[in-house]
This record gives C-alpha cells, structure tokens and sequence, in this order.
C-alpha cells in the first residue's frame, strides 16, 4: 500500500530514493552509490541525471551551458507570473527578480504590488483561515506559496549570469522551506485544501510543484550546492506525491478539480517516469482532464464560465494550454477525437473576437488578458489555423487570402457576438455578450447585451474597473455586488433599475444568469446586422439591435418592450474606460476624445443625458487624485405610448457611435436617419442600411 507522508518537515532522503526506479536507465550510479552507503555520491549522481536526462521534454529546457536568456515572451502562459500580466514578461521578471534580491516580493500582475518582506524576512506573508477570514485577503500567501519567485530568480540569472542570483535564491528557498512546510491537515480524496491554519490549498500545491520542475530545468538548480538540488527534488516528490491521496476522489464539476485532479496528475506522471507512483496519475489524471474537457467545453468551443479572462487566460492559457503542450512533446495521448475538437474550436473563438488593441475586452470575472499570448497558446497547443492567422495579420506579415479569418462572429451557444472592421491595430470593433444555457458557473454576471466598443483602436466602452472591483471588494461587499449587476456594464436598466439590487450579488461569487438568444444575425461583406434579447425583467423584454459599417462605426437601438408600463425612465448605460476626454455638445451628442481618435455618439429621440463618475469606488478601487472614469446614462421613454393599464408598446432608444477622426459627419435628421437603417436592417435587407451609413 502507497505511503503518503503528511508532514513536509520530516520527509528523509531515504523515502526520497525509495520512490525512484533504480532500474530505469541512467540511474545505475544512484542504484550503486546507494548500494555502498554513499549517500552523498548518490545525491549527486540523482542531481546529475536531472541535468543531462533526455528521457521526457519539457516546454522549455535551459540546463546546458553556455548560459542563455530565457524566453519568456513567444508563450507567456508557460510562465505562472504571466497572471494579469500587460507589457513584457521579460521585463517584469526581470523588474520582479530584482526586487526579490532586495527582499521584496512582486505580486504578478500589471498592477505590480509589491510586499515588503523585511530585511531579516521577518514580514513574510501568513495567512490562517480560522483567524483571518474577513480581516484581510489570503491572495497575497495564496500566490506566494506557489512559488512564483523561482521563475524571477531564474529569468534574471540567466540573463544577467550573476552568480549573487543563484546564491540568493538558494537562500531563499532554503528560507521558504523552513517557513512553510506542507503540513497536510486534512487527507481525505475529496479535500481541497491541505491545510487552514497555514492555509496551503490543494491548487497552489500543483503550481508550487510546476515551479520546481521549472527550476530543474535552469542553470539556477545546478549552480547551486548538490545538497540544495537534492533538497529540491526531495521537495518536489514530497509535494508530487501529495496527488496520490486523490486516486478514489470522485469527480467534481470545478475548473480547479481539472487542474488538481487532472493537468497536475497527468504532467507529474508524464515528466517522472522514474518515479513509479507519479507514473501511475498519468492514465488517471489524463481521463480527468478529457471528462472537463467534454463537461466544460460545448461542441461549439464554448466554455461554462462566461469569463474571457477565466475562459481564455486561466482555462485555456494557464491550463489546457501547458497540459496539451506536454503531451504533444512527449507522444503522450491526453486528448480524444472528440475533447481536440472542442478545444480546437473554443481557441479559435479566442481569434474570433480578437480586439484590435492589447486585451481583450473585460467580459465576466478578473482582468481583461493579453491577446497575443492567447493566440500563441492555440499555437503551441493545438497548432490553431485561426490563431496563427490573426497573429499573423497582427505582426504584418501577408497571407493568403483562403486563411482569411471572417470579420464578424455570432454565436449565443458560445456567448459572443462580435465585429470588426479589420483585423489590424486601428479597426473599429465591438464585442457583445449574448448567451443561452448559462448555466451556475460561478464567474458569470448580469452582463446580458453588454457591449464593449474600440473606435480606431482605441478602446472607448468596456467595463473600466473589473480588474480592481474582483481582487479588492471582497465576497459580501456592496461594490462586489455592483460589480456583478447589470449596473456596471454597458446595458439597459428597464425602468432606470436593475433586475435585483446589488447585495443579492455580493453574497458568493457570480449570479445564475438569465439567457440573451440572438434572434437575428446576418453579415455582409461592408458590415453586419444583430438582434439578441433578454427576459430577465419577466414584466418587459429587451432587446438590442446592431448595425456595423466597417468604416463608419455602429448604430445600437434598445427597444424595451412592454416598457410602458409606468413612467419612469429606461436607462441606456455607457461606462467610458480610461483616459477618455468626454465632451458634451448638446442634449442629445458628446464627443470622446483619445489619443488623437474622436468618437462621437449621437442619439435620437428626445433623449436626457447625465454624465457623472461613481464616486463610491474612492478610496478603495481608486486611490485619492487619482480620475474616475465618465459614465453615461442617457434615460429615455415615450409619454405618447404610456398605458397606464399596461400597455406592450415599444420604447425605443438609438445611438449611432461614430469615428470622425476625420471629421465630423453630416446627418440632417437623426430620428429619420436612424430609423431608416434599423427599419431596412430588420426587413433583411442589410445593403440598404450600409448604403445609408456610406452617406454619411
């Protein structure tokens, strides 16, 4: 029976050799070491098997001199510090490695905090769940037992060679082991945290073990003393070994189970075939990960979280991603017919609505990601066609005109409806949430019909704050609960409220969302046409039109039906994103100014325009001097339809948002001119309406 030590403290370097095959080829000077009681030339003949072994691959290899840089930045997501990452990766381990020689600790992500660990390391991070709970945030020990500091260490020895860098990290691990053993409290196959006095979650072990494996495959692990490497590679079997206690765990729908009981198990199993008991996760963990696979990913790409960030950053970048890639290197089957071809088609749904800009836009819970090291995942992974074309339509280079990706994306299994005018950094873009089947994911938000909108590039509409509002207000919160609503997105508030107040959502994380089909779709080679609706009010309905030119912009028109009902107002929301100069030049226009990009947004009707920033979010989301982004809310109904009996005659409400960088359009009447479009657009005939938009 398989002995699975508790305690990290008391693991000997006995147990450590008993877990490996002495038989498997290249061990043989460990086996006859050993077998002289020479336990000191055992330790460096295991050191050195690492070093040269050739048996498995990883997805990167920096252990043969002379010493190279590393490439952090082809594939970011081969790196844990690319968590919320903006900029290069390179550059922020290096600017991260640095610090840590100076006893601080740089949290990943492109906000950069940073925690002062104390010239004697006296502040180091702790976190207890029995007496911290509600006092402070666990992230900070949560990311920092995952070991991330092992890729800082590593990216700045390798490109500087300064032997003080490996001298520091070899202290510093000798310190992290000391100070934060793995003390398993709970043992049982269904636990998920190991431990909560010390809190040490099963999720952060599986990183903290892919951080080691990292560190054996740089220079850093063999510069330094063999008794260190040793103690490494004790550690890691200790915390490998862990995942056995998981083999009789039955399956939950989690997308951290897919992580802890599926990617970890496999990769371990893959990468240590001298190690008999990882060996025998391998088949186990790769089983898990294709029932996630077929449980999580719909047949059309779409995944059960509603969230770019969770979607394409952490399950496919972080997770699928490394997963796919080490099978691949290594022959290993991991993934079906039928599981390939689900990831294949959700990693082109990241090419589909790729935005012209950096990120994309902020959809669901957590950050806005990177784009281009989405892309480069599909291509890693899955060698995606779709990825690589808008890569490399992104980088300029030709290609030929049978990989031309389509423009416009409508999909309401999959969550997206989107448009583009082009595929390169200056295009128009809008990306609209429309989804059906939601489901109970737990990162989900009453975002139904909310758009995000780049004019010129520029991103112009989007949600501002979702990055800060997620790893700030914590879970009971009130802005935790605005963050969810449908208040800080960029819909319609029937009757100028949304469908539940804001503390119905702040209780746990994400809502139960109601569905939003697309009922109309149709694409043309000028632009586009889309109606999509939702039925969450249960006493109206509405429903949001799109019309796209390719080069002029968009024409939204909101239509609240059964939106008569009683005299108050509907409000058309637009939550503007940073560094936006908002301009209002009369009742019913404002003019948004970004970096030399001009956006106008004209409505119709007899429309009331409030330009105002929420001030709730000082100081918590928005430090002091700092600007508060423009939000507008245009309110808007039609006293001539008002029944007080109750009445189902539409209120209607458009805008045209329109790119007059070069200038400024000439519409003589805007209700005609708007109405014309939408009308010729819902009686099919979309050539009609773009001609329209070409005049003006």
């Amino acid at each position: 029976m398989l002995k699975i030590p508790a305690d990290e403290r008391f693991i000997t370097d006995a147990e450590v050799f008993s877990a490996f095959d002495l038989n498997y080829p290249g061990l043989e000077s460990v086996r006859t070491a050993l077998d002289a009681g020479n336990m000191p030339a055992a330790k460096t003949a295991l050191v050195h098997y690492f070093e040269t072994r050739t048996n498995v691959k990883y997805y990167c290899d920096y252990r043969a001199l002379p010493l190279r840089a590393i490439d952090t930045d082809s594939n970011p997501y081969l790196f844990q510090s690319s968590m919320g990452l903006a900029g290069s990766l390179k550059d922020f381990c290096l600017f991260a490695g640095r610090k840590m020689m100076n006893h601080i600790y740089v949290i990943p992500g492109r906000d950069r905090r940073e925690v002062d660990l104390g010239s004697g390391y006296e502040n180091l991070p702790h976190y207890n769940f029995f007496d911290d709970q509600l006092k402070k945030g666990r992230q900070t020990l949560d990311i920092f037992v995952r070991g991330v500091f092992c890729e800082y260490y590593s990216v700045l020895y390798h490109e500087t060679g300064d032997a003080a860098v490996v001298k520091d990290a070899e202290k510093f691990l000798k310190l992290f082991w000391q100070t934060y053993p793995l003390m398993a409290e709970y043992t049982e196959p269904d636990i998920s945290h190991f431990s909560l006095t010390e809190e040490r979650d099963v999720m952060s072990a599986g990183w903290l073990a892919f951080n080691y494996i990292s560190l054996l495959y740089t220079r850093v692990a063999y510069e330094m003393p063999v008794a260190t490497t040793f103690e490494l590679i004790k550690h890691l079997w200790f915390l490998g070994i862990q995942f056995r206690r998981f083999d009789t765990d039955s399956y939950r729908k989690f997308n951290h189970h897919m992580w802890e009981r599926g990617i970890v198990p496999f990769a371990l199993g893959t990468l240590f075939p001298e190690i008999p008991a990882f060996g025998a996760m391998k088949d186990h963990g790769a089983a898990v990960v294709r029932q996630h696979i077929r449980d999580d990913f719909s047949t059309e790409g779409g995944y059960s979280e509603h969230s770019i960030s969770y979607w394409f950053g952490a399950a496919l970048g972080e997770m699928v991603c490394r997963a796919v890639y080490i099978a691949r290197l290594n022959n290993e089957p991991l993934l079906d017919e039928d599981t390939r071809e689900r990831i294949e088609k959700s990693f082109s749904v990241t090419a589909a609505i790729a935005a012209p800009g950096e990120l994309y836009p902020a959809m669901g819970d957590n950050s806005n990601p990177q784009i281009e090291p989405v892309l480069q995942a599909g291509i890693d992974a899955m060698q995606n066609h779709d990825c690589a074309v808008v890569m490399a339509v992104r980088h300029g280079q030709t290609i030929p005109e049978k990989a031309d990706i389509p423009l416009d994306y409508c999909n309401d299994k999959v969550g997206f409806f989107c448009t583009r005018s082009g595929l390169t950094g200056d295009a128009n873009y809008l990306l609209m949430s429309a989804k059906v089947s939601c489901g109970d994911t737990g990162h989900n938000h009453m975002d139904m019909l909310s758009v995000a909108v780049s004019v010129h590039g520029q991103e112009i509409i989007g949600e501002p704050y979702s990055r800060p509002l997620y790893h700030i207000a914590p879970v009971g919160d009130a802005l935790r609960g605005y963050e969810y609503n449908m208040s800080s997105h960029n819909t319609v508030l029937v009757n100028g409220i949304p469908v539940q107040p804001d503390f119905i959502y702040a209780a746990k994380w994400g809502v139960i969302r109601p569905d939003s089909p697309v009922e109309t779709f149709i694409s043309e080679k000028n632009g586009c046409f889309v109606r999509a609706c939702h039925s969450a009010y249960t006493h109206s309905r509405h429903v949001r039109k799109v019309l796209a030119d390719r080069k002029k912009g968009f024409l939204i028109q909101d239509e609240i039906q059964g939106g008569n009902r009683t005299r108050e107002p509907h409000i058309q929301r637009w939550n503007l994103m940073h560094d936006i100069t908002c301009t209002q030049l009369d009742s019913r226009s404002v003019l948004l100014e970004k970096n030399g990009t001009r956006t106008l947004m004209l409505w119709d009707g007899s429309p009331t325009l409030r330009i105002w920033q929420k001030e709730e979010l000082r100081p918590r989301i928005v430090k002091p001097g700092e600007p508060l982004t423009d939000i507008i809310d245009v309110s808007f109904r039609d006293e001539n339809k008002f029944i007080p009996a109750g009445g189902l005659e539409p209120v209607r409400q458009s805008v045209l948002i329109l790119d007059v960088t070069g200038g400024m359009p000439k519409i003589d009447d805007v209700n005609a001119f708007c109405a014309r479009m939408m009308e010729n657009a819902e009686a099919g005939n979309l050539s009609e309406s773009l001609n329209l938009f070409a005049e003006i």
